[in-house]
Formats: structure tokens, sequence, C-alpha cells
């Protein structure tokens, strides 16, 4: 999944042989387009929102991935990293297959942990 147009609107910076650490980035401009399904849903859209999302789709469906993945969202920006590549790329896809199918996102939100994602 190297190729950057398969995740977007996420990024997914593989880093490299002398840098083992890839990060997956979401930003603000980005997360304006589904906005509204968070708010629908009474969950904040900006990085903090999306960042609960992924720890509860984490929890629930890639459990082996807790350990492995480690956040580092602010206002503005999804952020989460991982010496795990596989790991990190499980949930990009899973956020990325949620980010382009709005029910399938308002699912995620409704039914996510509302101690990670509150609504």
């Amino acid at each position: 999944m190297s190729e950057p147009s398969a995740l977007a609107p996420f990024h997914l910076d593989e880093g490299s042989e002398s840098k083992p650490y890839h990060c997956l980035y979401l930003f603000d401009g980005d997360m304006e387009q589904v906005a509204d399904v968070f708010e629908e849903q009474n969950a904040e859209s900006h990085g903090y929102g999306w960042e609960g999302l992924a720890k509860s789709l984490v929890r629930s469906r890639l459990p082996e991935g807790v350990d492995k993945l480690h956040f580092g969202s602010e206002g503005g920006t999804f952020v989460v990293s991982s010496t795990d590549l596989q790991a990190l790329t499980n949930l990009a896809v899973l956020l990325h297959s949620a980010f382009h199918n709005r029910e399938l996102l308002s699912d995620y939100i409704l039914t996510a942990d509302p101690r990670l994602l509150p609504r």
C-alpha cells in the first residue's frame, strides 16, 4: 500500500530502513468532508474524535494492534504511529473504508466505546 492515493485522504508515511517508525495522518481539511456524520451522532469530528473512533475500532476489530499502535493526535490532525507497518495498514484500511462510506462511518461512531469517543 505504498501508493499515496490508495488510502486517500489518509496519508501513510512508511518510514525507511533507518527509520522503521511508520505514521498515519488525516488532516483537518479532509476531516471536514465527513464532519456532519460525526455531528449527527453528537461526536466531535476533529483529530481527537478520529483518535477516539480509531482506538475503539482497534479494540473491537483489530485487538492484535492494541499494543502496537501509538496515538498522538491534536485538534486539527489525526495521528497514529507504529513500528508494525501491518498493524498500521490494517487500521488505515478500516478507517479509509469508513471515510468513503457514510453509513459505515455513522455505524462505527454510533457503536464506538463512549469512553473513547464521547457522545
